[in-house]
Parts: C-alpha cells; structure tokens; sequence
C-alpha cells in the first residue's frame, strides 16, 4: 500500500488573492496619508511665503519712508518717497515697476497728518499685515 502525504507548503489562490487584497488596502491608506501630508506641507509653505513677502514689503516700504524727507501719496494704493515708487499693478505691489509681493488683493495707504497707515492683505489665505508709520518733523 501507498502512503498519501498532504503536502502543504505551498499557499493556496484564495490565501494569494487575501494577500494582494489586504496589500492593496494597506498601501492606499499609505498613499493617502502621504498625499494629505503633502498637500498640507504645500498650503503652508504658500501661507509662510505670503506672509514673508507681506512682511518683507512693509519693513522695505517703511525703511523708505523713514528715509525721506517728505514722502508723497499719490493715491490710495500709490506712493513716491524721493522718486522711489510704491504702487499696486493688478495683483501686485511694485516698487519701481520691479514686483516685490504678488497675489494680493488690497494695498492700502491712509496719511492722518504725521501718520501713514499701510495695509496690504493677501488674496491667496486672506492673510492682512498693517503697520503705522509717524513721520518726525523737524525743528525748522
């Protein structure tokens, strides 16, 4: 008589199919996780950048207000500090007709006899920096 000997080291169709199924499920979820991740680091880093450049306008614009002598405003969204010009072009600020902060919405400046306010929001995350500036007058 013949032995029979079951022989079970291989894996059957059905424990392979479980396998690539659970496999597949795993590295979705993994691909999801990173794609959230990813898109979050983006929006961020967009936020950060808005705010940098929003910041940085202001501190260039109040260091050339600073240096003159009698600063002018032309309009709302205009000004000429000793031929240096601030102004909004679409959705830019400008400064000499060179872009120093994009994707924004609103450049505001309001003189109240010494003091200037400057307002500039972003269109991209709704961010809005605001600063004041009193102009000293001199003992002439």
């Amino acid at each position: 008589m013949k032995k029979q000997t079951n022989n079970e080291r291989g894996i059957t169709l059905v424990e392979l199919l479980a396998a690539i199924v659970l496999a597949s499920i795993v590295m979705m979820l993994i691909y999801s996780v990173l794609m959230t991740g990813t898109k979050q680091y983006k929006s961020q880093f967009d936020k950060n950048k808005q705010v940098t450049e929003i910041s940085y306008t202001l501190k260039m614009i109040t260091k050339d207000i600073r240096k003159t002598e009698k600063p002018i405003l032309i309009s709302s969204s205009e000004i000429d500090l000793n031929g240096i010009k601030y102004s909004k072009n679409g959705s830019n600020i400008t400064r000499n007709g060179v872009v120093i902060a994009s994707v924004i919405d609103r450049f505001n400046v309001v003189v109240d006899d010494d003091r200037w306010i400057i307002e500039i929001k972003s269109a991209g995350n709704e961010e809005t920096k605001k600063t004041e500036i009193y102009i000293r007058k001199g003992d002439g």
